[in-house]
């Protein structure tokens, strides 16, 4: 060969190389500074002056090429030189073209290509180096050894593909790892949106890859990462990769066969063994020498990292790597990633993007894109290229949605061509015979590979005709099956061919679906391999095992079945599959899989495979019941669905309000889904996608997602590109109705592209475009199609990037557009909030002014917060707000104000239309600025008030005038004006400031409110102010407080209360320093019947009522002395608070001194005021001193006060509670009392009086001239001094009631003689006395003639007491009642009680209640007391109480012949049973004038029927007999009828809840008739058995006639008996009462039923005396009521009529209402539960002063709105006699309750009231007129969500309500303050019996604090 010229060589090797030299040169730019100065100072400068680095060394390379040989020798010898990482051949071609007399000249070989040739070069020239290399060149042949097999291998990998890799065109989504996540939980929050994306092409990601440490590939199964690593490692083989040296590519499939320990040289080495020259070991060394010396030159590539079972597991940084030590694969491997072992080395890693949670968190993350539509379409034309079917199947992949976004996948893009070449290749295809699921696809593409095999001399046999590939080749596709399934199991996907039977490997290896392959093994032997064609088709044949195979269980089934999370963590469990299994399994699942797996299957598999596709199904119904997917689990969820094509799992699935998805990249695939599910569903959903890398593609699916009401897109990674395609789809969503796309990269341009898409989406009322890039131009865009978006009712675009300029577009627009009725802007971080709100629909001018003035309609609204606005700024803003209709609110708050800027605001007050409010919060003002807005009250009439605080939060507003504000006072004004308030609070006004204000407010004569609180004014100030007084002629409250005032100031205030006419209340606190507040008002009318606690003096009925509070202050005598009496002089009426405070005794001297002279004075208020003891009792003297007090009442820690009338008191009350008084005190109280001859009650409770305390009482009270009661209450009294207070019922002769109880309620009373009062009463309770005790109790009986009740209960008295007692009992001659209840009596001890009072002369009720009277005890009690006492004529026991009545007189004797003169026995479920009834046969010989036995709710069975079945007979007399029993046989009645039928004087029977066999409703309805006194018959609840027997029992009753009361509540009976009682009914115009509650429940829902049901109400015709008709849950609906309305009208005697729940709806209401006019007796009424509706309660509300008898009325739950409950409501006031009334579960709303409180003031006669849940919390007038229902005794106000006005109310009206009992105030939102006051008020309320607060805003400390406090506070449930 001949040897090429050095010179010319030069040239030609600059020329090859130029791309080369390029790209070192831009890697290393310091090294440009010296070829500058080779090339010259004018080509330096020429170059320097490019600015492009790239260009500027394309130029220097091509400068040289230009230049003379020498220079260009010169160039290339300086880059061979100077530059780093040159590739070793490169460097010594380098050398060889400059001349290095080292490099012998290279020879050229002819026939070769380029790039071959340059490389076959440069090896030459690297094996001809003696000079450089004096040894043989081991890193050289290494480096082409390497060359080779990357050559051979993409060679091997890229075969069968379409065409070639282009490696520009694949893309990557760069972005650095984001730390892992936790594992999810259920209800967890998702990780935070990893780092914003970039898309590159894998070549650009190539050319970089020397910058970067460890690159991670991510990418789906199939998305071709492995072969585009195959194809990069031919690209570095060819030269084209020039920064690295060496390259290799290991795959983790080869490497999980290395099982022993391998140092780095070794493994490289094992997978690119040298070439055979005998010199492996130096070979090792030298390539490990040239790696460890330049790391930065070698790359390694680890492909599959998903396919190693086990987890990245790094060794502590601690541990130091020795070069040559052996160590286990993945240590070698987490070492290069880690950068612990060769730092320097790129690696690079391919994995599945779910299994990298456990790789460094330092990598550079790429995802492997997919294809997009060209793509797809690209590959398949070159796939079907010159095939007859290319233009079908080419169209019919783009066509169907399902197969193109599966293509989207490089691998099953080429499946889907394999499978469609497959079915087109033998004719067209109809598109509904074609896959539509990935299963389905995969099952095609076996039968596509399958049909390459011969089979039956035929191969590729026509899908449509004749027997499939699948059935042809059953046995092996088996085999294969189980060989996948085994290999799942194992995690193994690499199998030794030895391992594969012989025959199964030949025929996969002619299909194609296995592949074989070189092994490289352990040892470093060699072996063949084989695998499946993919992954994804190894678990596809799994699955047709797990669904085919006959030894697969339903639990192994179910196991393979869970859904795969996106979201992964470094604990979760590493798996070297895609984890599709399950998909596949839920695609087989569909029904269009089951013919080819039956096939599969073969013989009788049909059931089996039909029985797993039903448990797939079940399994997945169970996920989609669940309510805690998280967003990613959904996603698979929705694939499953998918894949199983099941309308009702997809519904499933789909029925969710919204799907979140969060972190995870989106498929085609996934959209499809997702719409699959979606529109299956049916119903409105929303897609909430956040931090979702997702192609542009998946955009093209939203149109075939139905149904979908909102969309919300918030990522960086959606910019401009992902707005374009959105633009184009939103058209297509018509139900689209919210659209959010936040915290993205959108611009002004796309903004502009989303703008112009929106406005054809006229249904989108939400539009989020917050945190973008708008910048002003942005919002200008979406501002600009407002008006055109006439549905959208608000709009946000914080974020942004947006100015004041910006703002002014958008409040310019809202000028024009007057459907923008509130924008609201915070200038925070760049205008972080911008918010637009709409009205419904376009408004005119005059309209929008309208209703901006209006209450109910509130007008537009401006929020620009924390802006700076200068004043020309603000000056602009007020010139567009002036032109802006409808303006209601502006508000102002957080900008930088100065003076100069309040005062442009000021001067555009007048010109600005604002209706409402200016708020400029948070900003600071200065005098002179507080000023000019104070005098704004005078510039402009529409200013009303100026509200300023300077505290932080400050606060400053002004206030305009509505339409509502425009109103006159109390007082009279000629014209109405705008009355105007001032607040000027925490302002640091002093005294000298104050006449500023002052001048400032000279102009403003409607001034009504006056804040200065929180100054400085001081006394001065205050005399200031009080003197600028007769300025304010409108004043109606000054609030100084906290202005330093002392108690001179106060001074001042008592006299200007008495000299200023208009002053009514001055409010102080703590002598002035803190609450200081001045209240003006009109006189006070007093109304007619008001007490004389306010009567006038004045002719005219005006009277001046003031008040003067002094809270929280320590008053000295001389002080007290002074402001008395200033207060002397005070006219009118006077009330005077010294609460909270201390008052001494020696001020309390100087009081009572002043108080006779204190004529005004109508109450002293002085409670929780500290003083001592000595100091109450001093205030008791003023019940002598001051003829005109009414009450006292002192407490030391409560509610404490005194009450003066007009005149002198005729009675008076006194209450000195919770002091602990000694015997002294006890003493001197008396004392006092003793001079007071009008009083009434006496309250010395809670006083630990104890014993000693109340005997000395007890000496005083006979002196004591008290008129009504002496309440001694909770004093720790004992059994002695219960004694000292019972005697008082025998020394004091006026004490007619003495109350004693000891036990948990300690209670002690004393009542006086009234003129109702016939004798006296002694009641004990719970006083466990000993027999000392009872004696001294007897002698005090004794003393007590006129004693006529006696109670004694819990006393523990025992036998010996009571016997000791009775000897007693008999000289109470006046005893009427003995109630003996829990005292621990026997039976002798009753019996022996019973003789006693035998001897008492009068009549005599006895109650005993033991807990042993019950079963044979109670049997017995009766007996003996009917034996031994003759007197009795009555005796009933009810569970464990007997009731005797014993009648003087009453003994029956008739010749010899004696018998018991009782009339009435009654044992009421006292647990008897059968054998208990005996008793009745031994008194039944002997009560002959019994008329009434009753027996009910006992379990007496067939024998005690019998025995009562004998017994009866023996009452001759009987008139109503009860048998409601528990428990009785079916033959019971039967039997009980033979008895029955002797008692001919029967007036009643029940037999309720009986069961009643067929014989005995024939003895039943046999017997009825020939009752013929028979007048009420009840059989409510009873079960009839036949159908025979119930027509038999219901002729019976036909037959009847003068039964009067009928009740057959809840029977049971069928249509046709129902029919047959509609029959019967008719001949029974006797029933007076009916009662036929639920008694059609079991027919109501069928249409024979319903027949049946009119047919009863019309058999109630002919019942003209009815009087009573309950037919509750009839459910007899529309029809039924006008059949019932035809009767009405002639049953005049109607007093009671209860329809309930009966469906009734409002219009037929009406018409039932309107009839019930004519039953003008009625006195009760009930439709609850109904569809009354404001109709219905209109008519009522005519009809409803017709019905003057009406007590009770109930109409709860019905649907009365607010106009049906305000007419009701004042319907009321004409019902005098209602004292029942139920609206609850109504929604009346404010305006009904407000009608309902007008109405109560005259229902005097009203006790129940119940309001749950109507609507409004609005309830403190109707609270406030409860105070006039004076008879109320339970109120119910529950579940209104009232706060604490409600109870505040209701703590002051509860003392006038004295009969209430309960108050139900559950489920509302009263703190501990109103509950407080609750409990304050229950002192007053002897009555009340609980008030409930369950469900309130009371904490459980609270709560138990205040129930301690007073346990009728109920805090519970119950």
């Amino acid at each position: 060969m001949e040897r090429v010229d050095m010179e010319a060589d030069v040239f030609a090797v600059v020329d090859e190389y130029r791309s080369v030299l390029i790209e070192i040169l831009y890697s290393q730019p310091e090294k440009l500074r010296a070829m500058y100065r080779l090339a010259g100072a004018e080509a330096s400068r020429r170059l320097e002056g490019v600015a492009d680095l790239r260009e500027r060394v394309s130029l220097l390379v091509d400068h040289f090429r230009n230049s003379p040989r020498a220079t260009c020798r010169r160039f290339v010898e300086m880059v061979s030189m100077e530059c780093e990482g040159l590739p070793m051949a490169l460097e010594s071609l380098l050398l060889f073209a400059a001349g290095d007399p080292r490099c012998p000249a290279a020879e050229e070989t002819p026939g070769q290509s380029e790039p071959e040739s340059a490389n076959n070069q440069l090896d030459d020239l690297v094996a001809r180096l003696p000079a450089k290399l004096p040894r043989r060149d081991y890193v050289g042949s290494h480096s082409r050894t390497v060359r080779e097999a990357l050559q051979q291998k993409c060679k091997r990998v890229t075969c069968g593909l379409a065409g070639a890799v282009r490696l520009d065109e694949a893309r990557v989504s760069l972005r650095h790892r984001a730390p892992p996540r936790q594992r999810e939980r259920a209800g967890s929050v998702e990780g935070e949106e990893p780092g914003v994306e970039r898309v590159i092409t894998v070549e650009s990601l190539l050319s970089s890859l020397h910058n970067t440490r460890l690159t991670v590939l991510l990418g789906p199964a199939g998305s071709g990462k492995t072969v585009l690593m195959h194809c990069a490692g031919q690209r570095w083989a060819q030269g084209r990769l020039p920064a690295f040296q060496l390259l290799y590519l290991l795959e983790f499939r080869q490497l999980n066969l290395l099982t022993r320990p391998l140092s780095l040289s070794q493994l490289l080495l094992h997978f690119f063994p040298p070439s055979p020259h005998g010199e492996e070991q130096q070979e090792g060394e030298a390539v490990l020498s040239f790696i460890l010396a330049n790391p930065q030159k070698v790359c390694v590539i680890f492909d599959g990292y998903d396919e190693v079972s086990s987890k990245f597991a790094p060794e502590a940084p601690s541990v130091a790597w020795e070069p040559r030590r052996a160590l286990p694969v993945l240590e070698l491997f987490s070492g290069l990633c880690s950068g612990r072992i060769l730092p320097g080395c790129c690696v690079l890693v391919t994995c599945r993007p779910r299994d990298t949670a456990d790789l460094p968190d330092s990598a550079l993350e790429g995802e492997l894109l997919g294809f997009d539509r060209w793509q797809v379409k690209e590959y398949a034309e070159r796939y079907f290229r010159g095939k007859a079917h290319e233009p079908q199947a080419v169209r019919h992949l783009l066509a169907s949605r399902h197969i193109l976004t599966m293509s989207y996948i490089p691998a099953l893009c080429h499946l889907c061509c394999v499978c469609l070449d497959y079915l087109f290749s033998h004719g067209p295809r109809p598109p509904s015979l074609l896959p539509t699921t990935v299963t389905q696809v995969y099952l095609q593409i076996v039968n596509a590979f399958l049909s390459r095999a011969p089979a039956g001399g035929a191969v590729g046999r026509a899908v449509g005709g004749g027997v499939s590939p699948l059935q042809q080749h059953r046995a092996e596709l088996r085999g294969l099956c189980q060989l996948a399934m085994q290999g799942l199991e194992r995690s193994t996907i690499v199998f030794p061919a030895q391992d594969v039977p012989g025959t199964l490997l030949d025929f996969a290896m002619r299909t194609g679906l296995l592949s074989q392959f070189e092994m490289r093994l352990g040892d470093g032997s060699h072996g063949n391999g084989c695998a499946f064609m993919h992954l994804a088709m190894q678990e596809f044949l799994a699955a047709l095992h797990l669904m085919t195979s006959e030894g697969v269980t339903e639990p192994q089934l179910r196991k393979k079945l869970n859904l795969k999370t996106r979201w992964t963590s470094r604990t979760d469990p590493k798996t070297v599959f895609t984890d599709t299994l399950h998909l596949y399994l839920c695609g087989l699942a569909a029904p269009a899989c089951t013919p080819p797996l039956v096939q599969l299957g073969g013989g009788r598999a049909e059931a089996q495979v039909r029985r797993r596709q039903d448990v797939v199904l079940r399994v997945l119904q169970g996920f989609a019941g669940s309510a805690h997917l998280t967003g990613p689990k959904l996603a698979e969820l929705s694939r499953c669905a998918h894949e199983a094509q099941d309308a009702r799992l997809a519904k499933a699935v789909g029925s969710r309000p919204c799907f979140e998805l969060r972190n995870i990249r989106l498929a085609p695939v996934d959209m499809d889904a997702l719409a699959f599910v979606i529109s299956a569903a049916g119903q409105g959903v929303g897609l909430d996608i956040a931090g979702c890398s997702m192609e542009l593609e998946c955009l093209q699916a939203l149109p075939s997602f139905q149904h979908i009401d909102y969309l919300i897109f918030r990522s960086r990674k959606y910019d401009d590109a992902f707005a374009e395609v959105l633009s184009g789809v939103l058209p297509s969503l018509p139900a689209l109705k919210r659209l959010e796309f936040i915290c993205g990269n959108l611009t002004e341009v796309g903004a502009a592209k989303l703008a112009r898409a929106v406005q054809n989406c006229p249904q989108i009322t939400q539009l989020n475009l917050s945190d973008n890039s708008l910048r002003d131009g942005g919002v200008r865009e979406v501002v600009d199609v407002l008006p055109q978006m006439s549905s959208l009712c608000s709009l946000s675009l914080g974020k942004n990037g947006c100015t004041l300029d910006g703002v002014f577009t958008l409040l310019e627009k809202m000028t024009t557009c007057l459907r923008i009725q509130t924008v609201h802007i915070d200038g925070q971080r760049e205008m972080s909030e911008m918010a637009v709100w709409f009205s419904q629909a376009s408004e005119s001018v005059s309209c929008v002014q309208e209703d901006s003035s209006s209450t109910n309609k509130p007008g537009r609204t401006v929020s620009l917060l924390n802006c700076s606005l200068t004043a020309e700024k603000l000056d602009k803003l007020c010139k567009i707000l002036a032109r802006c209709p409808g303006l209601s609110v502006v508000d102002l708050s957080g900008s930088e104000w100065k003076d100069n800027a309040l005062q442009v605001l000021a001067d555009s007050l007048q010109t600005l239309g604002i209706s409402r409010e200016i708020s400029m919060n948070r900003i600071t003002v200065s005098l002179d600025g507080l000023l000019v807005l104070t005098r704004s009250l005078s510039t402009c009439p529409e200013v009303v008030e100026v509200d300023i605080r300077l505290q932080d939060p400050t606060k400053v507003s002004l206030l305009f005038a509505g339409k509502a504000q425009r109103q006159t006072p109390c007082m009279k004004v000629a014209n109405p004006v705008m009355w105007k308030k001032l607040r000027l609070m925490a302002c640091s006004l002093r005294s000298p400031d104050l006449d500023r204000v002052c001048e400032a407010l000279r102009d403003c004569p409607t001034l009504t409110l006056l804040d200065v609180s929180s100054n400085a004014l001081g006394d001065k100030g205050l005399k200031k102010l009080l003197d600028f007084l007769p300025q304010l002629s409108a004043i109606q409250e000054i609030n100084a407080s906290e202005n330093a005032v002392t108690m001179e100031g106060v001074m001042h205030l008592a006299a200007a209360l008495c000299t200023c006419r208009s002053i009514s209340e001055i409010e102080v606190s703590h002598g002035g320093k803190k609450r200081l507040i001045l209240k003006f008002g009109c006189s006070r009318r007093v109304q007619p019947g008001q007490s004389l606690e306010i009567t006038t003096s004045q002719k005219n009925g005006l009277q001046l009522y003031k008040k003067l509070s002094l809270t929280h202050s320590d008053i000295q005598p001389a002080r007290m002395d002074q402001l008395c009496g200033r207060l002397a002089q005070c006219p009118g009426m006077l009330e005077l608070s010294f609460s909270h405070g201390s008052l001494g005794d020696a001020s309390i001297q100087k009081l009572l001194k002043r108080i006779p002279g204190m004529v005004a004075l109508q109450l002293l208020d002085v409670s929780h005021v500290q003083m001592s003891t000595d100091g109450a009792l001093l205030l008791v003297r003023s019940l002598i001193d001051c003829q005109r007090v009414k009450a006292v009442q002192l407490r030391p820690q409560g509610e404490a006060f005194i009450k003066f009338v007009q005149v002198k008191a005729e009675y008076a009350t006194c209450r000195v509670t919770q002091y602990q008084l000694t015997q002294g005190n006890v003493e001197k109280l008396a004392r006092t009392l003793q001079e007071c001859s009008h009083l009434s009650h006496l309250d010395l409770s809670g006083n630990l009086l104890r014993d000693e305390g109340v005997k000395r009482f007890m000496e005083f009270l006979p002196k004591l001239r008290i008129s009504s009661s002496v309440n001694l209450n909770d004093n720790s009294l004992t059994q002695t001094g219960a004694l000292y207070l019972v005697s008082s019922i025998s020394v004091c002769e006026r004490v007619v009631s003495v109350e004693v109880s000891l036990g948990t309620v300690d209670k002690s009373f004393i009542r006086f003689l009234q003129d109702e009062d016939d004798g006296k009463t002694l009641s004990l309770r719970e006083c466990r006395f000993g027999m000392e005790h009872l004696q001294k109790l007897a002698d005090i009986l004794q003393e007590c003639p006129l004693l006529v009740k006696l109670e004694l209960c819990s006393n523990t008295l025992r036998n010996e007491g009571l016997q000791m007692l009775q000897r007693h009992l008999t000289r109470l001659a006046s005893l009427r009642t003995l109630d003996i209840r829990n005292n621990g009596l026997s039976a002798d001890v009753i019996e022996h009680l019973l003789k006693v009072v035998c001897h008492l002369p009068n009549d005599l009720d006895i109650r005993i209640e033991e807990s042993w009277i019950k079963e044979e005890a109670a049997v017995r009690l009766v007996y003996s007391c009917l034996v031994v006492n003759s007197n009795i004529t009555e005796i009933r026991v009810n569970q464990m109480t007997a009731s005797i009545t014993l009648e003087k007189k009453a003994a029956l004797r008739s010749g010899s012949v004696t018998g018991f003169p009782v009339k009435s026995i009654s044992l009421v479920d006292c647990a008897l049973q059968g054998q208990h009834l005996s008793f009745l046969l031994s008194i039944s010989q002997h009560c002959p004038l019994l008329q009434e036995l009753d027996l009910s709710r006992n379990s007496i069975g067939k024998e005690g029927v019998e025995f009562l079945c004998s017994a009866l007979p023996g009452f001759p007399s009987l008139r109503s007999l009860r048998l409601g029993l528990k428990q009785v046989s079916e033959d019971g009645v039967g039997i009980l009828m033979e008895g029955v039928a002797s008692c001919s004087s029967l007036e009643s029977l029940s037999l309720s809840h009986h069961v009643i066999s067929e014989g005995g409703a024939v003895a039943l309805g046999g017997t009825l008739p020939n009752l013929q006194h028979l007048r009420a018959i009840d059989l409510s609840g009873c079960s009839i058995l036949s159908e025979a027997g119930s027509h038999d029992l219901l002729r019976g009753l036909g037959r009847c006639r003068t039964v009067e009361d009928l009740s057959l509540d809840s029977l049971l009976l069928d249509a046709e008996a129902t029919a047959c009682l509609a029959s019967e009914l008719k001949n029974m115009a006797s029933v007076r009462r009916l009662i036929l509650n639920k008694v059609t429940m079991a027919t109501g829902s069928s249409e024979e039923g319903r027949r049946a049901v009119l047919s009863l109400l019309g058999s109630l015709g002919g019942f003209h005396g009815m009087e009573e008709l309950e037919l509750d849950e009839v459910r007899m609906g529309d029809g039924g009521v006008l059949e019932l309305v035809k009767h009405l009208p002639t049953w005049t005697r109607l007093r009671r009529i209860s329809l309930s729940e009966n469906c009734v709806s409002d219009a037929v209401g009406q018409r039932l209402v309107e009839s019930l006019q004519h039953c003008t007796a009625l006195e009760e009424l009930s439709l609850s539960r109904n569809g009354l509706g404001d109709a219905s309660a209109a008519r009522l509300g005519l009809v409803l002063p017709v019905l003057t008898r009406l007590r009770v009325l109930d109409l709860h739950r019905n649907q009365l709105r607010p106009p049906g409950g305000a007419a009701v409501s004042l319907a009321f006031q004409a019902c005098k006699s209602l004292t029942d009334i139920n609206l609850s579960e109504n929604r009346i709303g404010t305006e009904g309750a407000e009608k309902l409180a007008e109405s109560l003031v005259q229902m005097t006669s009203l006790r129940k009231l119940h309001l749950i849940s109507i609507g409004t919390a609005e309830l403190t007038e109707l609270a406030d007129s409860l105070q006039h229902c004076v008879c109320a005794e339970e109120v119910s106000l529950a579940w209104n969500y009232c706060g604490d006005e409600v109870a505040l109310k209701m703590a002051q009206v509860l003392p006038r309500c004295t009969k209430l009992k309960r108050l139900d105030l559950e489920c509302n939102k009263i703190s501990s303050v109103g509950a407080d006051a609750l409990a304050e008020s229950l002192q007053s309320c002897p009555s009340v019996e609980v008030i409930r607060l369950w469900k309130n805003s009371v904490s459980h400390d609270e709560a138990q604090r205040l129930h301690s406090r007073d346990p009728r506070l109920n805090f519970s449930s119950t």
